[in-house]
């Protein structure tokens, strides 16, 4: 996780721990590109051989982190409008650009949303202190709402759990389903024209008693 722009903010300290509620345990890393700030630590995920995406929405500064990177204003910079805060889309297409080091880095569009594609094991990894406390819920299809003997729901009310952490599982949660069931629908529909076109296939072979099956 890259916070940018730590020029404009006083003091990081409450930034970086509101990241650390949020996503306990992933590296947070505040940087500033326009004072060439922090950049050492982004340089250990671009080493030689290694290919690396900035992923964010507009105005976060992608582009000039990838100028602050390259030592040289290659890529297009914006301002962030005042009146909304939000940024302009400085970068149109994806690009890989080469480092000076050797590491290679993938400037992105900025994006509203990005999806998961990842299994439970990826969900039990992000939220492993969800997982833990499920295991101490009576029952064991505990949905975390509003089921007697709920561990996670306890946790919450004795403060030892943020309840944004647990609406950020369900969300998650919930994305997993839906991926999960498209995935089964295609997969159904695959197998519904890979019949159809055996049945088809079995359909003129006995239009035709001289070719063998």
């Amino acid at each position: 996780m890259v916070l940018n722009k730590i020029d404009l903010c006083r003091d990081v300290a409450p930034y970086l721990r509101e990241v650390a509620g949020i996503a306990p345990g992933v590296a947070v890393h505040p940087v500033s590109a326009r004072q060439r700030a922090g950049l050492a630590a982004l340089g250990n995920y671009l080493a030689r051989g290694q290919t690396a995406a900035f992923l964010g929405p507009s105005g976060v500064g992608k582009s000039a982190l990838i100028n602050a990177l390259l030592g040289a204003e290659k890529q297009a910079t914006g301002e962030v409008r005042e009146d909304d805060r939000t940024g302009r889309h400085t970068t149109t297409r994806r690009e890989l650009i080469l480092l000076p080091g050797g590491g290679m880095v993938i400037d992105t569009p900025g994006m509203r949303e990005i999806q998961l594609w990842a299994g439970e094991e990826g969900l039990e990894e992000t939220f492993p202190e969800i997982e833990a406390l499920a295991e101490q819920c009576r029952f064991s299809d505990c949905r975390h709402h509003a089921e007697t003997g709920c561990a996670v729901r306890a946790a919450i009310a004795r403060r030892e759990l943020d309840p944004a952490r647990l609406d950020s599982f369900r969300k998650l949660q919930g994305e997993l389903m839906y991926l999960a069931s498209r995935e089964e629908q295609s997969a159904r529909q695959y197998e519904k024209l890979k019949w159809k076109k055996i049945a088809k296939s079995v359909k003129e072979l006995k239009k035709r008693p001289d070719k063998p099956l």
